[in-house]
């Protein structure tokens, strides 16, 4: 199987090139213009780039049909410490994902519904036992009228953590940092109202959740989830020139008594570095503030999250994740912002690249990141991480992404103190 998957690593690769020169064909094809504009898609749906054969409107409906594959491979170094805390870690090739989206509107009712359905092949590097085809995002957009919000309907991302409201193929860094899988469910199934107020200087959103259908659990088994976010931009000039602030909450039933926090360390093909193992409890309240600052190139985020946990057995422990970190196109572009979620996404390059005479150089991302996450406290003892990561990133055009990304973590736990070194290679098309 991973000869197969270096094999078609080759292939993509080799393959880019007259993708690249089609996707160039056009020097305007990659404006503004070009974006399926926000009325014919729902607000949490990555931003599609319209072409004559991915666009479908008729009386009824419109449909968007976006793509996104990722080609990882990651390499490990451990010390003796590390391996006895976790096991030894080898090296993991792996189709990231391969995802497909169709989202639009309803044209039949007066204030068009908009709907999103997001789903990831698993068939090229799947186990024997796991499903070919799974999915992640089956959703409807209600609007309630003029100024009046919206409600999303159905299985949905939660709406709070900014780098899980963003989409993860449009962030610096190959994995979203530690704590966002720790503390919040990546997609959860139930009903959400949003809005905007002050011309989309403030968004807000409220959620209510319980996926118990698709456990297997009764309702009251499987816990239920609350979720509140409010950002604002504090200061806004252009999305070259602002500044974002955000605060959100996420309230959860243990599941049977139980509550785990566990989390990777950054890589998909690694096991759990923070792992708490299931301990009894009632419930937790998850705090998070965010900080962005975007200058014209350079962007600067920072972000913090809090779990107080309801846990009489053990003490009412509070767990905690925070990270920095910077971005620096040095070709001079940005990541524009999404005024409807309150979060950066899709970068265009300034000039794209071409394999001809004269073209541009695309666009390169220098970036650096520390996180930290503490999973040990009272009497939970689930091992304090900690993980300076370097990104370099070049974007040819709009579609197409290569990254490396390099981080060195350590793992405090069980009276040792590990260390480990990660080597990550990523190739994606995104449409």
């Amino acid at each position: 199987m991973k000869i197969s998957l270096y094999v078609l690593t080759a292939v993509f690769l080799l393959s880019s090139a007259p993708l690249l020169s089609i996707a160039q064909s056009d020097s305007t094809s990659l404006n503004d213009t070009a974006v399926v504009k926000v009325a014919a898609t729902t607000s949490s749906a990555p931003p599609i780039m319209a072409k004559k054969w991915n666009h479908i409107q008729n009386r009824f409906f419109t449909m968007n049909i976006g793509l996104a594959f990722l080609l990882d491979h990651n390499e490990v170094s451990q010390d003796a410490d590390n391996i006895e805390q976790v096991g030894k870690v080898g090296p993991g090739t792996e189709f990231r994902g391969e995802r497909f989206v169709f989202s639009g509107a309803l044209l039949p009712f007066k204030n068009p519904w908009k709907y999103m359905i997001s789903l990831n092949f698993n068939g090229l590097d799947r186990s024997g036992d796991s499903k070919a085809l799974s999915i992640i995002d089956l959703n409807f957009e209600i609007p309630l009228g003029k100024d009046a919000g919206w409600l999303t309907i159905g299985k949905q991302k939660e709406g709070v953590g900014h780098e899980y409201i963003a989409p993860g193929t449009q962030l610096s860094f190959m994995e979203r940092g530690v704590g966002a899988p720790m503390f919040i469910r990546q997609r959860n199934t139930g009903v959400r109202y949003s809005n905007n107020f002050m011309n989309q200087r403030i968004s807000f959103t409220f959620g209510l959740f319980n996926n118990w259908f698709e456990t297997g659990k009764t309702f009251k088994e499987n816990g239920s989830q609350v979720t509140a976010r409010v950002s604002a931009l504090a200061m806004y000039k252009s999305d070259a020139d602002l500044m974002h602030l955000a605060v959100g909450y996420r309230y959860t039933d243990a599941t049977s008594g139980k509550l785990n926090y566990k989390a990777r360390p950054e890589v998909n093909t690694a096991p759990s570095f923070i792992n708490t193992g299931s301990f009894d409890a009632t419930s937790a309240n998850t705090l998070m503030l965010e900080w962005i600052k975007v200058n014209g190139p350079v962007s600067f985020t920072a972000e913090y999250m809090n779990a107080f946990v309801n846990s009489s057995a053990h003490n009412n422990p509070s767990f905690s994740y925070w990270q920095v970190g910077g971005s620096w196109f040095i070709t001079g572009e940005h990541r524009r912002y999404n005024k409807q979620t309150g979060n950066l996404g899709k970068l265009i390059p300034n000039k794209n690249f071409r394999f001809k005479k004269g073209s541009g150089p695309g666009a390169f991302e220098l970036a650096a990141r520390l996180t930290h996450a503490n999973g040990t406290d009272e009497m939970i003892y689930g091992g304090k991480f900690s993980r300076m990561t370097g990104a370099v990133s070049w974007y040819p055009n709009a579609h197409f992404r290569f990254s490396i990304n390099y981080g060195h973590a350590t793992l405090k736990s069980e009276d040792l103190r590990g260390s480990a070194n990660f080597w990550q290679f990523r190739t994606q098309f995104e449409l």
